[in-house]
């Protein structure tokens, strides 16, 4: 296996009648586990996971456990919550359903409110000093601001149990001024956009919602690095970029992206398609959209495309 890790926030399989689809969700986690990418689950925006009841969010992540503990590594990745309360109600759920690191975000940015520092550092401080459980954290742009690299690193030095940071949606600078505040070794998951700088300064791995697109592409990606062949690895980066820029027109990569690439494709748990409220797109909305990615001539696609049965009828 390659020294550099994958982590995807994998997306949420429901039958039509609503329901998570159990034997769906463990074909797809399958595919995860073959490429050797990490999965977080009950994600908020490619997991679904502010759609999920509690006994679904149980339910999710004892099928996550089950299946793919193991042999890749199982983590939560609850929602953004308001209150430090909510998030450790969430949290020490997912720890008692066995997953091995959970997530945290920050405060969340509703209504135009952005934590101060002592907010956000508070905010922390009391679900850190309740969980001891290996946990990363995330500074995600999408939760609506960006806490400073320097407040971050603090509390990564001052909490040991913070084993991983998730730089999602954040650039090279915001890692580098991360990376010189850190006091010990922290591991830093960064996003496909400039990995080729972040992996030469000291990144762990990639962490993104689009792997579930196209684990095994993301999988070569990181594979060629370690081999140092970079003339394939830029054709491979190349591949990756163009299926973000054709998704950017439907939402980039969210919930309803993957779902329509599960859908295209027939994946695993694409029956259900998007949970309330919610709506997938008309099927020639669908039709377009699958024959703009096979355009785009990405090897995996393409498998993906005969695997379904789909070249001769696009």
């Amino acid at each position: 296996m390659s020294g550099l890790a994958l982590a995807c926030r994998v997306a949420t399989a429901f039958k039509k009648s609503g329901e998570i689809d159990e034997e769906a969700q463990r074909r797809y986690l399958q595919r995860f586990i073959d490429a050797k990418v990490e999965v977080y689950l009950a994600s908020a925006g490619s997991g679904e996971g502010n759609a999920l009841t509690w006994n679904e969010l149980r339910q999710l992540y004892r099928i996550g456990v089950e299946h793919c503990k193991g042999k890749v590594l199982v983590q939560s990745n609850a929602p953004e919550q308001h209150t430090a309360r909510a998030a450790l109600e969430q949290t020490r759920l997912a720890i008692e359903c066995g997953v091995e690191i959970v997530n945290i975000y920050g405060p969340a940015g509703w209504h135009g409110y952005k934590p101060t520092d002592d907010e956000y550092i508070a905010y922390h401080e009391q679900i850190l000093k309740e969980i001891r459980h290996p946990v990363a954290v995330a500074p995600y742009p999408n939760i609506g601001y960006t806490p400073k690299a320097e407040l971050v690193a603090g509390i990564c030095n001052k909490h040991t149990q913070i084993v991983a940071v998730n730089l999602a949606g954040l650039d090279e600078d915001y890692f580098i001024n991360l990376k010189v505040g850190l006091k010990r070794d922290v591991a830093l998951y960064v996003p496909i956009r400039g990995s080729l700088n972040t992996f030469a300064l000291g990144a762990a791995g990639l962490v993104g919602g689009e792997i579930n697109l196209t684990p095994n592409t993301f999988r070569r990606y990181v594979d060629l690095y370690e081999s140092r062949n970079l003339e394939e690895m830029g054709r491979v980066f190349s591949d990756l970029m163009r299926v973000n820029q054709f998704n950017k027109p439907w939402g980039h990569i969210n919930a309803r992206v993957v779902k329509m690439f599960m859908h295209a494709f027939k994946l695993p748990g694409w029956e259900g398609g998007l949970r309330e409220p919610l709506r997938m797109p008309a099927e020639a909305t669908m039709k377009k959209f699958a024959e703009g990615l096979l355009k785009l001539q990405v090897p995996e696609i393409e498998q993906l495309a005969q695997a379904a049965g789909l070249g001769a009828t696009l």
